[in-house]
């Protein structure tokens, strides 16, 4: 939604800013101009795990790192993201990132860029673990396809893990920072929601958002490799997927869940059984 906001750019998901910032953190201006060092962090770049679905010109981007002249490891981040942006023609002054796995390394983000923004989603673990259920069972010839616990108690300990970790990460950089969604939210009042995260970003709502999936299908923003558990990219908000582990849990597996991830789902507005 927000990739089509018309001042706001998002890639296809890549960890290459963790990835890389112990090799090349002690980035500086100097090393604009040393071919050998801008070499070296494109070579790495190149060779970072979902990155060819970026489809950069990575010696223009070069040329691009050369001009630009970042002074420290995240400028040399934003050049990046900046010249994406770029190459798609679009007329944009901020760029931003979607990827879960970023869960392990808010603190690190927010060293690296002290003024960024966080949009925290949540999802009731219940229809979560629905969904790694129903992943397990798809068949698809990606090599990224994710790789998900199935036990229900797993599915648990993990959902409710990565939220005490995003929690625990949002209390050390200060809830000023963070405007948390949940995901049930964006599904039933889209617009409302997106006009709430319009004003945490200091943006102007754009309706362009909600024709996310027209755009989608006809710019292929989301990359074919991911679509096989991405589809609904492609689709308006689908309000049955709310709640469906109604339908598709035994009573025990939800006991289960609840067991385990309790606090957490109450926390966030999700009721469970006595």
């Amino acid at each position: 939604m927000l990739n089509n906001h018309r001042h706001i750019v998002v890639p296809p998901e890549c960890g290459f800013a963790v990835w890389w910032y112990e090799r090349h953190k002690d980035w500086s201006k100097e090393s604009n101009h040393n071919p050998q060092v801008v070499s070296r962090f494109l070579q790495d770049l190149s060779t970072s795990r979902k990155i060819e679905t970026w489809n950069l010109d990575f010696g223009a981007l070069g040329k691009f790192i050369w001009s630009e002249e970042p002074s420290n490891y995240a400028e040399l981040v934003s050049c990046v993201y900046v010249f994406f942006g770029n190459s798609l023609g679009r007329a944009f002054h901020r760029w931003g990132d979607k990827n879960n796995f970023h869960i392990d390394w808010i603190e690190l983000l927010n060293e690296m860029f002290p003024s960024a923004s966080f949009i925290h989603i949540t999802r009731d673990g219940r229809d979560v673990a629905c969904s790694y259920k129903n992943l397990a069972r798809m068949e698809t010839g990606s090599k990224y396809a994710p790789r998900l616990p199935t036990d229900i108690v797993a599915i648990a300990a993990e959902w409710a893990g990565n939220v005490e970790k995003a929690i625990s990460s949002f209390v050390a950089i200060g809830w000023d920072r963070v405007c948390e969604v949940r995901y049930e939210d964006l599904v039933e009042n889209s617009q409302s929601l997106l006009r709430r995260v319009c004003d945490f970003l200091d943006e102007p709502y754009d309706d362009r958002m909600l024709r996310y999936y027209v755009h989608n299908r006809e710019e292929r923003q989301e990359p074919i490799e991911f679509l096989a558990w991405k589809s609904k990219t492609l689709e308006k908000p689908n309000t049955s997927e709310i709640g469906k582990f109604r339908r598709e849990l035994t009573d025990e597996e939800v006991e289960l869940f609840e067991t385990h991830a309790r606090p957490l789902l109450v926390r966030y507005g999700y009721e469970c059984n006595a």
